[in-house]
């Protein structure tokens, strides 16, 4: 037997007794309006966060129910696509919103392909805020794939609307990507 078939068949046979798991193994997520059922055991094996959850609180006294605060209903779709498939959807606009709710559950796989997304679908009108995200959340290679955009196109991108409005809300963050900039600059002469 090949051996991507033995790994199609060891998946398979995985997910197959998802199937005979019984009423106890799905929960119903809950954001606002949103409703989804998703099984248990494949949240818990991905997510830590839903792992704790589920030691730490009976789901027989919510009725299966687990409430998802801080993610929008759409994004929790997606989030879920992403723990069933590992494959981070490309929805656009979201990338952002889906990013804080892998940061939220623990998710570095698609934390990764969410600020890859974003490196990818940078602009001279987004480049301020996404550095903006970037450095206040500390990642590192959205951060870095921002700089060199910046840097690329540093005339254009600060005659934006974005670039003065990222200054007036985010000073200290602002700075910092000054100082990135011109340490960049003087590295490189």
């Amino acid at each position: 037997m090949r051996q991507d078939q033995k790994v199609e068949d060891t998946a398979a046979d995985g997910l197959a007794a998802l199937l005979d798991a019984g009423p106890d193994a799905v929960v119903t997520l809950v954001a606002g309006g949103t409703r989804l059922a998703a099984h248990r055991a494949v949240l818990a094996a991905r997510s830590p966060v839903f792992a704790d959850t589920f030691r730490r609180f009976s789901l027989e006294a919510t009725g299966g129910r687990v409430a998802v605060s801080g993610v929008e209903g759409p994004v929790l779709r997606q989030l879920l696509a992403y723990l069933y498939t590992l494959q981070a959807p490309r929805v656009p606009g979201t990338a952002q919103q889906l990013l804080a709710a892998a940061d939220k559950f623990g998710l570095p796989g698609l934390r990764a392909q969410c600020e890859q997304q974003l490196a990818a679908d940078l602009s001279v009108e987004t480049a301020a805020a996404t550095a903006v995200l970037a450095i206040s959340n500390s990642y590192v290679s959205l951060r870095q794939a921002t700089i060199d955009f910046i840097k690329a196109h540093s005339a254009l991108v600060m005659a934006t609307r974005g670039w003065s409005e990222a200054w007036r809300s985010h000073p200290n963050v602002m700075d910092e990507l000054t100082s990135l900039l011109s340490k960049l600059t003087v590295e490189t002469r």
